[in-house]
């Protein structure tokens, strides 16, 4: 059996190639031109040997010729398509201009497109990739198919459909139904996900009657794993935050309830804080999540960066991941909340929207400019604006990832002893 793999350094897509034909001049030119254009491609130099690739490899489509020597391509198709292990593989084959009946035949059996010979490379990428825009859906239903089993009719659709309806609705009414309410503070969120359930979440946890703990974080991936080890953290902070303890102990323990429930893969990274409505004061710990930005209105003693005429503070303090080091420590920091003060909490959603051009980000100097341009503005309206500038800048209200911000600021106008 003859197998080669060539994948470019600069691959874009996870998509692979079989390319099965007897002409070894042939099988460098695609696999070069294919790699380039982002693919793995995957060769084989005769019928037989690309078959087994095909069970073995399970490539995302096969280009095939159909003049081989032992077994041609149209004998390959019938085997792939004869066999569940690739009768779902999208099947492109070469083929002579004057070759009409192999065309046809070809097509009967269950081949999806032909391209015929002598070819031109752009050619065979288009065709590729508009063969793999009608079949690719197939890849990911398939497993769902698989997975649902005899379930997999109608009425299992419709069911499987209802759960994820449930599973939605019980996720978000384990969310704040709204914000709290202190004469001192006006608070806001705002809250997308990317798919029926998120791995985003907040909450705001009531300590007494001048404390209150704040919560934002994001599980690694998305949909129902996810959040799953979202409710899991989410509980572990309502219990554990009546503890009164320190921030930096919370996440400790959160840490280590994570590292010994869960997989090494799943991680998460949040902050949590405690607020102090009669002070301002705000302590917090920070484990790996995207620093809150502490928008400065007052003229404080505070570590500051100047961006477009605001003074910003950025909370780091804390520690690592959570979930993914048994060893993982914390530390807790303070930051004060002056009259006119905006504090802002956002999941990396938010700064990794895609713009219009290629490789634009929305980033964190954008999401400083935003807020920095109107901070007279309530925490709601500080929401509105910053929704509308992601959809201005990424140019669609469609979601790759999930979105989750908290917005507090401070409102009375007597500074408080600290």
């Amino acid at each position: 059996m003859s197998e080669t793999i060539f994948m470019s350094q600069t691959t874009q897509t996870s998509e692979t190639i079989l390319v099965i034909d007897d002409d070894t001049d042939i099988l460098a030119l695609l696999e070069m031109s294919l790699a380039s254009d982002g693919f793995q491609v995957i060769t084989a130099s005769d019928g037989i040997s690309g078959l087994q690739l095909a069970k073995t490899k399970q490539p995302d489509l096969i280009l095939l010729d159909v003049m081989m020597p032992q077994m041609d391509g149209l004998q390959v198709i019938e085997k792939l398509k004869a066999d569940t292990e690739t009768n779902t593989i999208p099947v492109l084959w070469l083929t002579a201009k004057t070759q009409t009946e192999d065309k046809l035949r070809g097509l009967e059996i269950g081949g999806d497109d032909y391209i015929t010979k002598p070819f031109d490379l752009r050619e065979v990428t288009a065709r590729i990739n508009a063969v793999l825009g009608r079949t690719r859906p197939v890849k990911y239903i398939n497993p769902l198919i698989n997975a649902m089993g005899e379930s997999f009719s109608e009425a299992g659709v419709a069911e499987l459909g209802s759960h994820l309806q449930a599973a939605a609705e019980i996720q978000l009414k384990l969310l704040p139904e709204k914000p709290p309410v202190f004469n001192e503070f006006d608070f806001a969120t705002m809250f997308r996900s990317s798919t029926s359930v998120s791995g985003d979440f907040y909450d705001f946890i009531p300590l007494s009657d001048t404390h209150l703990g704040v919560v934002l974080g994001d599980v690694k991936g998305h949909g129902i794993p996810a959040a799953l080890l979202m409710v899991m953290i989410q509980t572990a902070s309502r219990l554990l935050s009546n503890q009164a303890d320190s921030p930096a102990t919370i996440l400790k323990r959160i840490n280590t309830l994570l590292f010994h429930n869960t997989d090494l893969e799943q991680f998460a990274t949040m902050v949590y804080g405690i607020l102090e409505i009669n002070t301002g004061r705000f302590t917090y710990a920070n484990g790996g999540h995207c620093p809150p930005i502490h928008f400065i209105t007052d003229s404080g003693d505070h570590q500051q960066v100047e961006e477009s005429g605001s003074r910003v503070e950025l909370l780091e303090t804390g520690g690592m991941l959570i979930g993914a080091f048994d060893i993982a420590t914390f530390s807790s920091d303070t930051c004060l909340l002056s009259p006119g003060d905006v504090l802002l909490f956002y999941t990396d959603g938010v700064t990794e929207t895609e713009g219009q051009t290629p490789n634009n980000y929305y980033g964190e100097e954008r999401l400083i400019n935003c807020f920095s341009k109107n901070l007279t503005l309530s925490a709601e309206s500080l929401c509105d604006v910053l929704q509308t500038d992601l959809m201005e800048f990424s140019g669609t209200t469609q979601l790759k990832d999930d979105r989750a911000v908290v917005v507090i600021k401070r409102t009375d106008a007597q500074a408080t002893s600290t």
